[in-house]
Formats: structure tokens, sequence, C-alpha cells
């Protein structure tokens, strides 16, 4: 794909407890395959041309127009060839379940987001495809979610436990359930009905995350596998195959979904 073009928005303050941002991407495609590693974020992703394909097996599937990207932990991979213009809305990491009970059942694939939201899905689409700026489709967007969200009562408890892994306040189930005072089981069915991944997944993504920041900004494979919490390179070799689906070598490489993984414009 060319240089993409992209932006990424503060959610309006009435999706601020679910939404982390809405961001829009444009791009063309070569038709070759590029792969997003997950980052514990779902999205809301509403296309505005030909979705790509998405590899399913040992085959490809045209992505939906409207879906919810569930919560990921493997690599998605995706080829478009020509024009990709896209509207996503990116959920916090602890706030899947807002858009349902059941966030696990959604893992690992795109859903229908009519399934989801009914006939909102259809007004986000047509919000998407019709506001000339990435501005008003977010102040748009805020009126058709905002009734569609169902706050879950565990969320606060589990975006506090994804801070503190996230600032280095816990490093694994055991340390978020002592700074609770409570029990590991009762830690893994908040995350559950939260995020729709287990806390061990969580954690697996967060680490994974740090260490491809660091190889992104040039630190030996060695030091950026220490620093990130592993046990050894190879354990960050084996977790960058699954999550990222390749070594982390190619990581120093730009990929048009790069951008995604950027801090945010202030």
């Amino acid at each position: 794909m060319t240089e993409p073009v992209y932006r990424f928005l503060p959610p309006p303050v009435a999706l601020a407890e679910v939404f982390a941002g809405i961001w829009s991407l444009q791009a063309l495609g070569s038709g070759e395959a590029e792969t997003i590693a997950p980052d514990g974020c779902c999205e809301i992703v509403l296309h505005r041309t030909t979705p790509p394909l998405e590899q399913t097996g040992s085959g490809w599937t045209r992505q939906p127009a409207a879906f919810l990207y569930g919560p990921m932990c493997r690599a998605l991979v995706l080829r478009q060839k020509g024009e990709m213009d896209v509207v996503g809305l990116r959920l916090h990491p602890w706030a899947a379940g807002a858009l349902g009970p059941v966030p696990g059942a959604w893992r690992n694939r795109a859903v229908p987001l009519a399934g989801i939201l009914g006939a909102a899905a259809q007004a986000l689409l047509d919000v998407a495809r019709s506001c000339e700026t990435l501005e008003a489709c977010s102040d748009a967007a805020a009126t058709i979610l905002e009734p569609c969200l169902t706050v879950p009562p565990v969320q606060a408890d589990v975006r506090d436990h994804i801070e503190a892994l996230a600032g280095g306040k816990a490093r694994s189930i055991d340390d978020l359930a002592a700074r609770a005072g409570t029990s590991s089981r009762t830690i893994g069915r908040r995350f559950e009905r939260a995020c729709g991944l287990t806390a061990g997944e969580v954690i697996r993504i967060q680490r994974f995350g740090r260490a491809r920041a660091a190889i992104k900004a040039g630190a030996a494979l060695s030091d950026a596998a220490a620093d990130a919490g592993y046990a050894d390179q190879a354990h960050m070799t084996r977790d960058f195959r699954r999550l990222a689906g390749a070594t982390p070598r190619p990581v120093r490489d730009s990929a048009v979904f790069d951008v995604f993984y950027a801090a945010p414009e202030k």
C-alpha cells in the first residue's frame, strides 16, 4: 500500500467512557497481504469503499461494510487492491462489554454490526459515508451510539487492573488479585465480562506491545525482550509469531497499519 493518510480524534464526551477515539484511514492497496497485530482494543469499522479481503483459514473472505472486530489475540491479515477508505471507532481495552454481555463470543472475527446494534449499524455506516469531516462524523456517531451502550459494573475495576498492568504496578494475575483483595478467579471473570479476553491474554498483548514499540524505536532484540518482561529472546519470538504472524526482526520495516500503534495526535 502507499503511504497512508491517518487521523485520530479523541472521543466525544458522551462516548469517552467506552471509546478511546475515532479514526480515519485512506491508502491505496497493492493487493499484498498486510498484518494487524492485536493491541487489546476492539474496533467498530465502517468501510466507505469496497472492504478488504481477510485471511480466514486457508482462504480469503470479504469483510462486511460495517462490523465490530472483536477481541483479538492473534494476527489479522488483510489484502486490499485499490482504494481503502475507512472510519473506525476504537474502544478502550476494558470496554468491549458495553456493547454486549458476552464479548468473548466476538473473539478474533469481524462481526456484522447489525447483529450487535440493529438499525443503528446502518445509521453509523451512512454517517461515515456522508460526513465531510471526521469531526462531523464523530459528533453524529455519538448521537447514534450513546443509547446503544450499557456499561457493565465490572468495567471500572477492569480499567484499574489494565492501567495497573500498563503502569508497571502489577505484572501478573496474582498481583492484580492482591491489589484488589480478591481471588484470581474473580479477576478472570471480570476480564472476560469487560474485555472478552482472559487476564493472561491481556498481559501477553501488553508485553508484546512494549517489545514491539522498543524494536520499532531501534532497540536490540535482546534488550527489547528483557525490558518488556520476557524470560528471554526466544520467548519473545514465540509471542511475535502468534500475535504478529512473524518473527520480531521484520517489525523494524514500515507497514501501512503502523499508524494504528502510534501515539494519537493531540
